[in-house]
């Protein structure tokens, strides 16, 4: 979509198009990106009434699209919404105008969890992924883990959240912050505890230092610490907030892949074990094989299994949702489009 359409392509022009359609029903989505549609559809098309139709909003040079996004937010409406990452910005809403745009504009819907993908890999969901991978239930407690994984991270989020807050946010560079918290071995049930206690000393480390640089920072920590806590922010549960994209690749790269390795591995060595024939075994593992060739990529994209088991889902974005659908119901809070063009930003 040139950007010249762009100017002038609104909620009212939606609305109008609907109206030769002869769908007035419909809502036109803004998402960042093609993968992100999945786990829009999932919340949004929940209820009837409204048909959504999701457009993956890309430049020409294939960037995710959220700043694009917020820069005709002004143009969205009660016929078209915008779905986004929220990034830090739910957290900071007051230190960028990215933030305040989430935070104000009623026709933008975010994530509030850093990314989807922070929601996709929720640990309570994760023995069913595996489940699903491989047949046979894992031999992992995710669970505990993901609790003392977040624990140990939690000072380092502060400190990057701090810096974002104070427009230092190159202090803490994402690839410093990624090597903090990376595990660099494959995790089992034997050695994660000790795996998240390397991660504990490296960030403690990071995090001294922080503090004896800077010791004016140091003491407002407590204050936004208070002010991330009220938005959901806690030791035990800050893998919903850090970078998605690294904790996706952790826990792919680090946990599932190997283990579900391990446990195809054992499943097959079980065929063979068997009773039977060597060709009636072979057959088994040619049929297991087959229906265990689904990707953890594509699995962890249509994982949202997290809404059973997730507090901020229920107290925080299942309310937002609500309230989205509520007012695109009603048509919005003025006629045809969201703020005009020419009209002040809260």
């Amino acid at each position: 979509m040139a950007s010249s359409l762009r100017e002038n392509y609104n909620s009212e022009y939606v609305r109008q198009s609907n109206l030769l359609t002869g769908k007035p029903q419909v809502v036109e989505v803004w998402v960042e990106d093609e993968y992100d549609v999945p786990f829009w559809n999932d919340l949004l098309n929940r209820h009837d009434g409204i048909e959504f139709r999701f457009t993956p909003y890309r430049s020409h040079r294939l960037n995710k699209g959220k700043g694009d996004i917020l820069k005709y937010a002004a143009q969205l409406g009660p016929h078209l919404i915008a779905c986004v990452d929220s990034d830090y910005d739910y957290l900071l809403p007051d230190s960028s105008e990215a933030g305040r745009e989430l935070r104000d504009n009623p026709y933008i819907l975010h994530t509030i969890t850093y990314a989807i993908e922070n929601w996709n890999c929720h640990p309570a969901t994760l023995e069913r992924i595996c489940v699903n991978a491989t047949l046979s239930d894992p031999d992992f407690d995710f669970v505990a883990f993901y609790r003392a994984y977040s624990e140990a991270i939690y000072p380092l989020l502060l400190w990057s959240l701090m810096f974002r807050k104070e427009k230092m946010a190159g202090t803490l560079a994402f690839s410093d912050f990624k090597a903090a918290v990376d595990i660099p071995v494959s995790l089992t049930k034997d050695n994660w505890q000790q795996a998240v206690a390397r991660v504990r000393r490296s960030v403690n480390a990071r995090v001294k230092a922080f503090g004896d640089e800077y010791p004016r920072l140091k003491a407002k920590m407590p204050s936004l610490e208070s002010a991330v806590a009220a938005k959901g922010v806690a030791r035990d549960n800050c893998f919903l907030f850090i970078n998605g994209h690294v904790l996706e690749d952790i826990i792919t790269q680090r946990l599932l892949a190997p283990l579900c390795r391990r446990t195809v591995r054992r499943h097959i060595e079980k065929i063979f074990s068997s009773r039977g024939s060597m060709n009636e075994k072979t057959h088994r593992k040619a049929h297991y094989d087959n229906i265990t060739r689904r990707s953890l990529s594509v699995l962890l994209a249509s994982n949202f299994e997290y809404k059973a088991y997730s507090r901020l889902y229920d107290q925080v974005l299942r309310p937002k949702v609500e309230r989205m659908i509520g007012l695109l119901t009603a048509g919005g809070n003025r006629p045809g489009q969201g703020r005009q063009p020419n009209q002040s930003r809260h």
